[in-house]
Order: structure tokens, then sequence, then C-alpha cells
């Protein structure tokens, strides 16, 4: 894992990073560009993974940090939120090469990202986390049984709202959490709740979830610990 660097993205490393997100957002799962790029990347931070052992690859792994929850507050009542009091700020945008996914890259960038979020006096981060694909009835078997593992508490449960929400109802089956794709399960091993429903995100053909994450609880990775 030593090859594996994340830093922040900055001239060729922006560059590469949005090259990243068009790979994979627009050319793999047909969003379109107007909306893959978007209004908040201009004050986000933005991260870049790479691969020392393959340095022509540019990023392989992209992601951007914001103060605030306006992206999520499109899609989730984040009132409760608000009103706790403390510091916020979204993770967003997380994007990995085919090659790298499934296995520790994802769990090396949501460390970094949690990392510089704890520095900058973060308490709560949230962002919102993906099922490819825009059929509910298909998900809700993995929707079911990741409410029952990882519903937030009430007092931090935001909320899917407007006609794209989602109900998630019916009981789970702990099995069916392999169905969970494998980034959310990464922020769930880290200690991330998810809100109450789920959200039809027509525009990349997903179905999202709020993750909300207490950084007074979070867990780095389990991989990963011995190396923080």
């Amino acid at each position: 894992m030593a090859r594996l660097t994340v830093d922040i993205a900055t001239g060729a490393g922006a560059d590469a990073a949005r090259d990243l997100r068009h790979a994979v957002f627009v050319e793999e799962m047909g969003v379109d560009p107007a909306c893959e790029a978007d209004r908040f990347d201009a004050d986000a931070t933005h991260l870049i993974l790479r691969d020392a052992a393959r340095p022509a690859m540019g990023a392989i792994g992209a992601l951007r940090l914001r103060d605030g929850v306006d992206y999520t507050a499109g899609e989730f009542d984040v009132a409760r939120l608000r009103a706790d009091g403390r510091k916020l700020a979204e993770l967003g945008r997380m994007c990995l090469h085919r090659d790298y996914r499934g296995g520790a890259a994802a769990a090396l960038m949501l460390t970094a990202a949690l990392r510089q979020l704890d520095e900058r006096g973060i308490g709560l981060v949230v962002g919102t986390g993906s099922f490819f694909g825009a059929d509910p009835d298909h998900h809700m078997p993995a929707l079911r049984a990741l409410r029952d593992e990882a519903l937030a508490p009430e007092g931090l449960r935001p909320r899917a709202i407007g006609p794209q929400a989602i109900r998630i109802e019916g009981p789970g089956n702990p099995a069916d959490m392999r169905l969970v794709p494998a980034l959310l399960k990464s922020y769930v091993r880290a200690g991330a709740w998810i809100g109450q429903g789920a959200w039809l995100d027509r525009e990349f053909g997903t179905i999202d979830v709020c993750l909300v994450m207490d950084m007074a609880r979070i867990r780095l990775p389990a991989a990963l610990k011995a190396a923080s």
C-alpha cells in the first residue's frame, strides 16, 4: 500500500482528478458532463489518489471535500444536522479507476479525507452514497439491509425529500449486505450511518442514501489502523 499516495489536487493533479471523474461518471455511467462538473467544485478541496508504480495513469482515485451541506440538502432534509451546532462538511464525487475498486484504495482515500476534516475541526461529515442503476425495486433488499445495519440515530437522521424520495420499507435480511456497493460498505465500516429513505438521482442514474459520520465516533478503516 505504500505505493499509493493521497494528496491535495493542484495544477496537473487537479487536471488528472477531473479526467478520472469524467472517465468514471461520464464515460462509464453516461452522466451529462454539465451535471458531473457542477458549481460546488469551485470552493471544494479536491483529493487525488496516485499509484507510484503506474505514474502514467495519473489519478486512480479522486474525491472532493466542502464546508457545509449544500449539495446534500438538494436530496435530503439536513435540518437536524444543522441544528446540532457542530461544524459540517460534505464528502462527495468519490471515484476510483476500475482496477482499484473493491480493495484497500477506497479505505486509503477515506482515511486521508477524514484526517483532513478532523484537522479542520469538522464535527459531522455528510455525503451521498450511491447504488448504480435507478430501479428502486432491484436495490430494495440491499437498502433494507443497509438501513438495519446503519440507520442514524433520530437526532442526526436526514430524510429524503421531494418527489424523488424513496421509502425503504419491510424487513431486511442481513445477508443482503453483500449486495451493497463496496464503497458504501467502506463508509459503514468506518462508522458511518445512513439517513431515512433514499433518493432517485435521475441525472446520475443512481439511487442515493445520505451518509452521516460523527467524527467523535468515527473509526479509521481497520486495514489502515496500523499505519495511522
